[in-house]
């Protein structure tokens, strides 16, 4: 009987999968093609698609996903390819899993930022755009309550009875550290984005956040004192914040997506926003978020299995199910757990973060 054909010799000095091609980027420790390289990215991203196919949807009464724009890599990157993706949905079987209302918030640059949604929107017409500024959080139920309860934040009253309102800038002004504005600033970005969500209809949201961004939020969360919200953090379908979260770029790391925008055709530098640099040292003025993100950046370089250990590590944690937890910080919705304070209504991360409401 025949023994089985010996496997053809790998020819190192081209792409490991069509052995066609000279390698165009090495993905880990394989070295690869464009044409591969373009095809490995979605493929990640539609296997974490899982739940929204098109046999788990209604005809005609497709889910609605929201979807956070910043004009970073990463979420334009999540954006085209699940435009790739419904289109072949469409292609095959005349109708999709889902629909996609894409979100951007707005922030100081508004200007430069409407130009790039503009650009964005006649890129993909097939979605639902919005825009908002962050101060609209401040509408989000509970939000104002919450920072006005303390008395160095309470405005007098105006000559006709109404309440001076309380504004982004002062309460960022009264914040002690980087660390504290840095923290606040992502809590109510998420609680304008879940209430968005909510308001639309949204069935989940989806976040472009890579491997190296979950990296930098478990290590950042653990700092800042909220390592038991761990397990929420990198976890897909949580109900942690009433609106369940999907990280479907949770298998990329952030060079790898930024390397996918450059390989398209075309490319998608014309709607991606410009990062600024940053330094590379720490200073006084650096915060907790900032510094993963520096150690990350580099560590993904040379050692990007460390990255996605870290994730995976957090990944195996166990949260507890939401309906044994008795009490939320009002703040950020992690369960208090009996770790806060008697009478607080802030996780010990939010008092570190905002000690005058800690009572």
């Amino acid at each position: 009987m025949p023994g089985r054909r010996a496997a053809p010799p790998i020819d190192h000095t081209l792409c490991r999968r069509c052995q066609v091609t000279e390698p165009a980027i090495t993905v880990r420790t394989e070295p690869l093609c464009a044409g591969c390289f373009s095809k490995y990215v979605p493929t990640k991203i539609v296997k974490r698609m899982e739940s929204f196919r098109v046999r788990h949807s209604d005809p005609g009464n497709e889910r609605v996903l929201l979807l956070p724009l910043s004009f970073g890599s990463c979420s334009t990157a999540l954006l085209h390819v699940l435009s790739q993706q419904l289109k072949g949905q469409a292609e095959k079987t005349g109708r999709t899993g889902f629909k996609l209302h894409v979100l951007h918030v707005d922030s100081s640059d508004a200007m430069a930022e409407s130009s790039l949604l503009g650009k964005v929107q006649e890129r993909y017409p097939e979605h639902t755009f919005s825009s908002c500024p962050l101060s609209d959080v401040l509408a989000v139920d509970g939000v104002r309550e919450l920072f006005q309860a303390d008395s160095s934040n309470s405005e007098p009253l105006n000559d006709d009875g109404s309440s001076r309102e309380l504004t982004l800038e002062k309460l960022f002004a009264s914040l002690t550290s980087p660390t504290s504005r840095g923290d606040i600033l992502q809590i109510l970005l998420r609680k304008l984005v879940v209430n968005c969500a909510k308001r639309e209809s949204c069935e989940a949201i989806l976040w472009g956040h890579s491997t190296t961004r979950l990296a930098e939020r478990t290590l950042a969360e653990t700092a800042k004192g909220r390592g038991s919200s761990l397990p929420w953090i990198v976890a897909d379908g949580e109900l942690l914040h009433g609106v369940p979260f999907y990280y479907p770029m949770r298998d990329l790391l952030s060079k790898e997506i930024a390397s996918f925008t450059s390989f398209l055709e075309p490319p998608l530098d014309d709607v991606i926003a410009t990062e600024a640099v940053k330094p590379a040292v720490s200073t006084k003025n650096t915060t907790i978020d900032d510094l993963m993100k520096q150690y990350f950046e580099s560590v993904e370089q040379e050692y990007p299995s460390i990255v996605a250990n870290v994730v995976k590590t957090t990944a195996k944690l166990r949260a507890t199910p939401l309906h044994e937890v008795e009490t939320q910080c009002e703040l950020c919705d992690v369960p208090l757990d009996g770790q806060a304070p008697e009478r607080s209504r802030l996780c010990y991360g939010c008092i570190r973060t905002l000690p005058q409401f800690a009572g």
